[in-house]
């Protein structure tokens, strides 16, 4: 862990938690009496290392336990366990009961490249079978036009992936975000024309779009933090935060197909993706006035391989 950046391990902030004088929000730990932000949590390098290993979808601390452990008994997979089972203890102290289509902190960053790269591939095979599936609506120019941007997101995410091995990246970023923009747009309006439909909602074809869209965001604010352009990714996420609080804030578990239980799962993962976004802005502008380096922030959680989870307090 760098320095220079102040983290700190959660346990004795996760203690006021239980006894109800902090209360988190988002990503960030307010103060129960007064309201104010105390702390940011950030996952670390460490957390996208456990995640690469287990679900490709949107995994709750229950689900990610029985896939880990049903994946053998070797040595690896228990020490894998063990790092498991220290995530989902934090989870469960921080009151997070799904981890939404994305993890909570301020980007995808390098270290969660195989993760997300991993969930996309995942994501493009499921797409195919949904949109066979749902078929009023979806003709078979919009299947091979998803189809199509899916491919191109996970080039983008390749070419991320890589441009911190180039001479300047700053260039290579700036091009990746500016087209991810463009993908997170696409993703934005057929979510759209998804809450448009007659009927009820698709819980499972919604749920896919989401994941798109979250993840384009993500990595948007990602390469603006690595370029050191806080002020820009800020302005970003707080657009973000709107788009998600617009389109997923009228939906109800009534509002889906299936039965009520999927409905209410399925509203969990919007509300906890749409509270995580939400409080975003915070911590960027916590950095950027303090004057954190982006790029050397996101490498401090990157080399963490101890705790999944970490604290920067607000001060």
């Amino acid at each position: 862990m760098l320095n220079h950046i102040p983290f700190e391990v959660p346990a004795e902030l996760l203690a006021k938690i239980s006894t109800g004088e902090l209360i988190r929000f988002g990503t960030i730990l307010k103060d129960a009496a007064t309201g104010k932000i105390v702390a940011h949590v950030q996952e670390t390098g460490l957390a996208h290392s456990v995640l690469s290993t287990v679900t490709a979808g949107i995994p709750t601390p229950f689900t990610m336990v029985s896939e880990l452990t049903n994946m053998g008994t070797g040595i690896y997979t228990a020490v894998q366990v063990k790092q498991l089972g220290v995530l989902i203890s934090t989870l469960q102290a921080l009151q997070v009961s799904t981890l939404g289509a994305t993890l909570l902190g301020v980007g995808v960053s390098v270290a969660g490249f195989i993760h997300v790269h991993r969930r996309m591939n995942a994501l493009d095979g499921r797409m195919k079978e949904i949109l066979d599936v749902v078929q009023a609506g979806f003709e078979d120019q919009r299947k091979w036009a998803i189809g199509k941007q899916l491919a191109q997101v996970k080039s983008l995410m390749d070419r991320a992936r890589n441009a911190a091995s180039l001479q300047n990246p700053t260039v290579e970023y700036r091009e990746i975000g500016a087209r991810l923009a463009d993908q997170a747009a696409f993703f934005g309006h057929e979510i759209k024309l998804v809450l448009s439909m007659p009927g009820k909602v698709s819980s499972t074809m919604l749920r896919e779009l989401v994941q798109a869209l979250m993840d384009c965001n993500a990595l948007r604010i990602d390469c603006q933090i690595r370029n050191n352009e806080l002020r820009h990714a800020l302005v970003i996420s707080e657009e973000v935060a709107a788009q998600y609080q617009q389109l997923f804030n009228p939906l109800t578990p009534l509002s889906f197909d299936g039965d009520m239980q999927q409905g209410s799962e399925t509203i969990k993962v919007l509300r906890e993706s749409t509270d995580a976004s939400a409080t975003k802005p915070y911590l960027l502008d916590h950095l950027r006035t303090r004057s954190f380096s982006g790029d050397h922030y996101l490498a401090a959680l990157e080399q963490e391989r101890e705790h999944p989870l970490l604290i920067l307090h607000h001060r």
